[in-house]
């Protein structure tokens, strides 16, 4: 819309500035001096008329009369017998007139019908379209008023190209900002020229953090290959596919599935569009499966070596029991082998919990007597490699609800792991009090080697250890024996610094007294 500088009077010297499109008629008072209307005012203009001509040919302005330039927009009613046109816009009451005496009738109402045509597009383009422009244009012979159509008909076709190029990049905004999947594009030289708001929120970084930049960043360095050969394979031409895993912000990962697709501008390759697909879910569940076969395989080798190993066991403790009723003096001894017998015997008892599920009694237990008799069973251990245990307790502290054999093999799997940890011996700090949350807390600490973050959210798999001759059921067993018990176990590690165990049990009454 032009802008067009006028005065409000000849004595005047400021000048105004009024949108052309509040303008009604131009009335010429002599040359280079007009007259501007609008519905309800006027002003002066001192200019050549025809150093606008174009424009205002262009915004619907029409010479209907030698002294009058008419905004046509603005007709509303046309009478031929008096010869004048009705100047209104919108539903404002007042109005002007002008003089349309000389001009053809038949010319004004064809370009009233053909720019009501053209104002009716700001409700939409219309489904089916009547050819009025073709059909005036056919009738017209004097060439005059012919480019007066033609212009309009020009007009109205840009205008129409302009409203269906905006619709369509409605549509690909609204695909590209509402897709539930992360979408972003990159630049030839692999930078980030837009993502969507998904996009934005799977990886936790605001928009500024990530624009004009590569990737790189969020990428895991054993991806990088993959992402430089697929992203250059679409540069080519190709549509690509591969599955990477991007770091979130906070630093967990967020598998994705990525289809990269060309971006082309007329016939040349511009960019890289790339569609993902969160598939963290699929990957865990992959991985549940492949955990719920390995212990598959180990309930099947547990039950075999259970059985394999009970037979030796039964024949060592009945030989024990034959020499302590015939050797004397040695009872202390024969009783030490015994308990060591009747704990390898339950331990391979619990082996069986891997291959099926153990008939256990739940009883209220003091947790820090299990702790102390455990204590007392792998303190030789403790001391053949210069550890010392130290314990601390909170007075008074809640039972918890267990099966006593089971949760010493917890502490011993622990214990044990932290007395392994330490090669140049050192301190394991275990500390046992009431969590605020009103579970009763059993922290484990070590000074030993440590754990990788990497190799942390792993413990637990079958088969998966950090020894060197380690099976990984140890601590397998132990989170399915604390998940029975309705607790949670938390491992904290530094690799150097050592390690944290944190177990959570759900606090009841001590039994009362008989």
């Amino acid at each position: 819309m032009q802008k067009i500088p006028v005065i409000r009077d000849k004595k005047s010297s400021d000048i105004l500035i009024i949108p052309s499109d509040e303008v009604v008629k131009i009335e010429c008072i002599r040359d280079k001096e007009y007259i501007i209307h609008t519905v309800t005012d006027k002003y002066y203009w001192a200019a050549s008329l025809e150093a606008f001509e174009e424009w205002l040919f262009e915004e619907g302005f029409r010479l209907i009369d030698q002294m009058n330039v008419v905004n046509m927009n603005h007709v509303t009613e046309y009478e031929a017998r008096k010869g004048t046109v009705k100047l209104q816009t919108g539903s404002a009451p007042t109005y002007k007139t002008a003089s349309a005496a000389w001009i053809h009738s038949e010319h004004i109402i064809n370009v009233m019908s053909l720019l009501r045509k053209m104002k009716d597009l700001d409700h939409g383009i219309p489904e089916e379209e009547d050819d009025i422009f073709e059909t005036i244009l056919a009738q017209e012979e004097d060439h005059r008023f012919a480019r007066s159509y033609a212009m309009i008909k020009a007009l109205y076709e840009k205008r129409k190209a302009e409203i269906l190029l905006e619709e369509s990049e409605l549509r690909y905004k609204s695909l590209f900002e509402h897709n539930p999947d992360p979408i972003c594009s990159f630049n030839l030289n692999g930078q980030i020229t837009s993502m969507n708001p998904v996009m934005y929120a799977a990886t936790g970084y605001m928009e500024q953090e990530l624009l004009n930049k590569t990737i790189d960043a969020l990428l895991f360095p054993e991806h990088y290959a993959v992402w430089s050969a697929n992203f250059l394979n679409t540069l080519n031409g190709s549509p690509s596919h591969c599955e990477i895993a991007l770091r979130h912000k906070d630093g967990h990962r967020i598998e994705l599935s990525m289809h990269g697709f060309p971006i082309l501008v007329g016939k040349q390759i511009a960019g890289v569009f790339m569609i993902g697909q969160d598939i963290s879910e699929r990957k865990r569940a992959e991985e549940m499966l492949l955990r719920s076969e390995k212990l598959s395989i180990v309930g099947q080798m547990a039950a075999g070596v259970a059985h394999e190993i009970r037979n030796p066991l039964t024949s060592l403790k009945g030989f024990v029991q034959l020499m302590q009723s015939r050797v004397d003096g040695f009872d202390h001894y024969f009783n030490i082998m015994l308990e060591e017998l009747e704990r390898i015997n339950f331990i391979v008892s619990e082996f069986l919990v891997i291959a099926k599920p153990q008939s256990v009694v739940f009883q209220p237990k003091d947790p820090v007597t299990i702790l102390q008799n455990t204590i007392l069973l792998t303190g030789s251990q403790a001391i053949i490699h210069n550890v010392h245990i130290d314990t601390h307790a909170e007075p008074d502290l809640p039972y918890i609800n267990c099966d006593e054999n089971q949760i010493k093999q917890v502490f011993i799997n622990i214990l044990n792991n932290s007395v392994d940890s330490m090669k140049d011996g050192g301190t394991i700090t275990t500390e046992f009090k009431l969590h605020e949350d009103g579970r009763v807390l059993m922290r484990f600490t070590d000074q030993g080697c440590g754990i990788p973050q990497d190799r942390l959210p792993r413990l637990g798999e079958p088969f998966y250890t950090t020894k060197e001759k380690g099976t990984g059921l140890g601590l397998m067993v132990t989170f399915k024996i604390i998940e029975n018990h309705g607790g949670e176990m938390k491992i904290r590690s530094e690799l150097g610094k050592g390690t944290t165990v944190e177990i959570y049990m759900p606090a009841v009454k001590p039994p009362a007294a008989d």
